[in-house]
């Protein structure tokens, strides 16, 4: 797990440009969205930039932290 706070996220989004994987914030959530044609049946499905994906939400902690997961680690 990666603890960031919100100036590593932004470094993050800008180092992360891919066509299959996004990142943007919603409100104080961090969204993660990758591109899957299987979002359509997924529950965590969402459309977005004209194609389905599935999206993981990673909300702040109490100490002002989000925890990323160890996959995402490599865009960083």
């Amino acid at each position: 797990m990666l603890n960031l706070n919100e100036r590593g996220l932004q470094v993050l989004i800008k180092k992360s440009k891919s066509k299959t994987l996004e990142m943007f914030w919603n409100n104080y959530d961090f969204i993660i969205w990758e591109k899957n044609l299987n979002g359509f049946y997924n529950k965590d499905g969402m459309f977005r930039n004209n194609s389905w994906g599935t999206f993981r939400r990673i909300k702040v902690s109490s100490n002002g932290m989000w925890i990323l997961p160890k996959k995402y680690v490599k865009h960083f």
